[in-house]
């Protein structure tokens, strides 16, 4: 928070530019390409911005959701686009999880794509169906040690946040959990009521909501600190198991060999959009924290996430 607040503080006090002009490649659109479907919160981050950033560039921003390949459909798409910067990759968990699940996708992560800044983050929740018998993660390995197999968790696509904490919790508990997979974590919601599903991970805008009306039972959310939209709900450590510690977060990149100068420009642009009071209204209001970071810190995020889920995905059974 205080890097994006001296940014945009630099911003203001700089001469104004006018809009369009200085290192944009001439009127091509700003096109987002999204790893997912629409409707989701990978999609939700470049809508909410883009009004503010066409604005700002002075040229259409234009968002286009190629869900796929795990999320290598989209990333392909920016990979091989002209380094001109003019197309933004829109990721989560996959820009540090791919390099090692899917070392093929024909396109190299570290020479044909580069980051520009991360945007948002949402903590999320380890939630039980109200039909199982556990209030912490203590009692979830309790349950599941007594039974091997026998309590089942929903993930959606491998690599993804949920199927990462569902890797943790089986990993790190040391227990043997069934995976049922879902196209999407919102679609598994009916099973969990039902109680046809045990446990799921999510985000806390996706579960919430189902917590206070009592439809699922919050056990803790993967974060260090507790989370300010729901403070009642204890962390992974508080409830039993230290080392289950994700965040869903979105970040932008961008194509390989994009001048310098235009990543400094995309980056600040982004920046100022994120800094503006109505769009940090809007996220809040979803639950969703800023997590901004500039592209140098971006890059060392996620060497330090991939090593991470490397070894993680090293002693997965989900392949």
């Amino acid at each position: 928070m205080k890097a994006l607040a001296a940014l945009v503080a630099s911003l203001l006090c700089a001469a104004p530019v006018a809009a369009g002009a200085q290192d944009w490649p001439g009127n091509k659109p700003l096109r987002f390409e999204v790893i997912t479907a629409a409707g989701g919160l990978v999609d939700i981050v470049p809508r909410e911005l883009s009004n503010d950033l066409a604005a700002s560039i002075g040229v259409p921003v234009v968002v286009e959701d190629r869900p796929g390949g795990g999320g290598n459909i989209a990333a392909g798409a920016v990979a091989r686009a002209e380094p001109d910067g003019h197309m933004i990759l829109v990721t989560s968990a996959n820009a540090a999880v791919n390099p090692t699940l899917l070392p093929n996708p024909g396109f190299d992560y570290e020479r044909d794509l580069v980051p520009v800044a991360m945007a948002v983050s949402a903590k999320m929740l380890l939630v039980a169906s109200p039909a199982f018998p556990a209030k912490t993660i203590t009692d979830v390995i309790a349950v599941a040690k007594q039974k091997p197999k026998s309590v089942s968790i929903a993930i959606s696509v491998i690599g993804t946040p949920n199927h990462l904490a569902a890797e943790m919790l089986a990993q790190y508990g040391g227990i043997d959990l069934t995976f049922v997979p879902y196209e999407s974590n919102i679609k598994a919601i009916p099973d969990l009521i039902a109680g046809r599903v045990d446990l799921a991970v999510g985000t806390i805008p996706l579960l919430l909501p189902q917590v206070r009306n009592g439809a699922l039972r919050a056990l803790a959310v993967t974060s260090p600190q507790r989370s300010s939209f729901a403070p009642d709900v204890p962390t992974s450590a508080e409830a039993g198991l230290s080392q289950l510690q994700i965040d869903s977060w979105i970040c932008f990149m961008t194509t390989g060999g994009t001048p310098a100068p235009i990543i400094t420009r995309l980056d600040r642009e982004i920046a100022k959009a994120l800094a503006l009071p109505q769009v940090r209204d809007a996220f809040a209001k979803q639950g969703v924290d800023i997590f901004y970071m500039d592209s140098k810190q971006l890059g060392k995020f996620l060497h330090e996430e991939a090593a991470r889920f490397s070894s993680l995905l090293a002693h997965s059974r989900v392949r």
